[in-house]
């Protein structure tokens, strides 16, 4: 029971610097005067894998990542395309399938016909067990025609909480991804 009490009060934790974090970047980056917001979205869908970095019962564990599926939404608010702000979800295709979510920022240049990115977010396993940690991302998007780009990139993530953690130990994971890009 006490061990529920400390995985709780972890997660309001995380929960609220997670929050925290959000709203310094959303005061930090607010416009200095009100006006009326444009909005622009890109949807990105990818497949990734990687390796797993986990404990186990012997040492250390180190295998292929399961194959996962993710969908992506970002949201650029008033033309403004430094900063996309990003509702994502993940499912998981291989082992146990899972389903997460997978909020995140991201802050992104251009250089020639490339866009380039670097994002944080927070994964969330919901089902059928949690795993809740940040994520690192960085990435490209190469535009093929009007509306669709191809888009790749790498993300490394640890998860520090959740059910299906082996005795409350951290998994890590570093995927690769390919997919597209259509933007609206």
């Amino acid at each position: 029971m006490r061990a529920l009490f400390t995985l709780l009060a972890l997660c309001r934790r995380a929960i609220a610097l997670a929050t925290l974090t959000a709203s310094l970047t959303l005061a930090l980056c607010a416009p200095e005067h009100a006006a009326a917001q444009s909005l622009d979205i890109k949807l990105d869908s990818a497949m990734s894998s990687g390796l797993t970095l986990g404990s186990a019962s012997q040492g250390v564990s180190l295998k292929r990542s399961p194959l996962l599926l993710d969908f992506d939404a970002a949201f650029i608010f008033d033309g403004d395309e430094r900063v996309e702000w990003v509702l994502g979800s993940i499912m998981q295709l291989e082992d146990t399938s899972a389903i997460a979510l997978n909020p995140q920022v991201r802050l992104r240049r251009s250089k020639g016909p490339f866009e380039f990115f670097t994002g944080v977010g927070l994964p969330f396993y919901l089902a059928p067990k949690t795993r809740f940690g940040p994520e690192l991302s960085f990435g490209f998007a190469l535009p093929l025609s009007s509306p669709i780009a191809l888009v790749g990139g790498v993300n490394v993530s640890a998860f520090v909480l959740g059910s299906d953690l082996v005795d409350s130990t951290p998994v890590f994971t570093f995927n690769g991804a390919v997919g597209l890009r259509f933007r609206f």
